[in-house]
């Protein structure tokens, strides 16, 4: 007794030990979670807005990349097979179902063949209405080193005209482009800005800084601007971008399901048209020697109800696989079910064909 009691202590701490350590890596794991989760924030606020901006456009690019590789893909994939069953059906339709036909007609059986309503078509463009351009940003930096100059410029013609005015400076703005003026000349109005115009004594070397870093400042704080408002409106754009980027990758997504049923539609109807081409061959077969041994009749009643029979069965087969190759595989891009339930038509007559070939 006191060994099993032992026995059960041991098993209900190596128990408590393994549930401990579970519980330890669980918590490891989360704390893990947590502080990537946190890496994440701190280099999301260590970027610059512009740089942000960049990041969601590189992104933006790539999903949309990705999303385009998979679709052309899967694109390849589907023409490749849609090459092997226009094959199959075109060697059916101009050998095969032609035989039977002539043949049916020889033996005076009535075949009416049933057009479809709409053409034939398989469509391989994606349904994709979202149109994304992903475009480079630019900093700004170039228009607004240019705004700057201007307003610089400005800045100091302004300064100098409204020392004109004060000091009674008579300044002709043709004259001066044609030949500018001496230092002498402006020494009155850079002493007016250099404190004249407070009414003390002025000095036009004071003068002549304050209106340097007026113009300096004056195309820092425009310079500034242009940058800030064009990183805002790259991050409007680039959030813009983004956004839609991940709408243009779920419609490209639904695109890529959509040509995958078609394509498995495809895989099912192309050996399907294998197997009646096999099963009306047989059935031109039997047609011939219907003709070789009771010879042509005027009407197809006429013939021995085997021979009548086989001739029903001929009709019950081309009828299905017409359908079935005429019935448009595709409509707006999506699998048209007038296809689908045309191949289930033409599955259900084949296996109940080979079942009664055995029975």
């Amino acid at each position: 007794m006191g060994n099993q009691n032992t026995i059960s202590d041991l098993k209900e701490m190596e128990e408590q030990s393994v549930s401990e350590e579970k519980s330890q890596v669980s918590l490891d794991d989360v704390a893990e979670e947590e502080s990537e989760e946190v890496k994440e924030e701190k280099i999301k606020k260590t970027l610059t807005k512009n740089e942000e901006s960049k990041a969601m456009m590189q992104e933006a690019e790539e999903l949309i990349n990705q999303a385009d590789k998979e679709v052309k893909e899967i694109q390849s994939v589907v023409a490749q097979n849609v090459a092997v069953f226009e094959k199959e059906k075109l060697t059916l339709s101009n050998t095969t179902i032609t035989h039977s036909m002539s043949l049916l007609e020889k033996v005076g059986y009535d075949y009416n063949q049933e057009l479809p309503d709409e053409p034939f078509e398989i469509s391989l463009g994606t349904t994709t209405t979202e149109d994304v351009r992903v475009s480079s940003l630019s900093s700004g930096g170039f228009t607004g080193f240019i705004l700057a100059i201007i307003s610089m410029i400005a800045t100091l013609v302004g300064w100098i005209y409204v020392a004109a005015q004060k000091t009674g400076t008579a300044l002709d703005p043709q004259k001066i482009l044609e030949t500018p003026p001496t230092l002498e000349e402006l020494t009155p109005l850079f002493s007016w800005i250099g404190g004249g115009m407070t009414g003390g004594e002025g000095n036009a070397q004071f003068g002549m800084a304050t209106v340097g870093l007026s113009a300096l400042f004056v195309g820092y704080m425009v310079y500034k601007l242009r940058v800030m408002l064009k990183e805002s409106k790259n991050f409007k754009v680039a959030k813009n971008t983004y956004e839609r980027s991940h709408t243009y990758v779920e419609q490209q997504k639904e695109s890529k399901s959509e040509m995958e049923r078609i394509d498995a539609h495809i895989n099912k109807v192309t050996p399907l048209l294998e197997n009646y081409r096999v099963l009306l061959d047989e059935e031109n077969a039997k047609l011939q020697r219907i003709l070789h041994i009771e010879g042509q009749l005027e009407d197809s009643s006429e013939y021995h109800l085997t021979s009548q029979q086989i001739m029903r069965d001929t009709d019950r087969l081309m009828d299905r696989v017409e359908k079935l190759i005429m019935t448009p595989i595709t409509k707006e891009g999506r699998l048209n079910e007038a296809s689908v339930n045309a191949l289930v038509e033409a599955e259900a007559l084949y296996e109940s064909y080979i079942a009664k070939l055995y029975a």
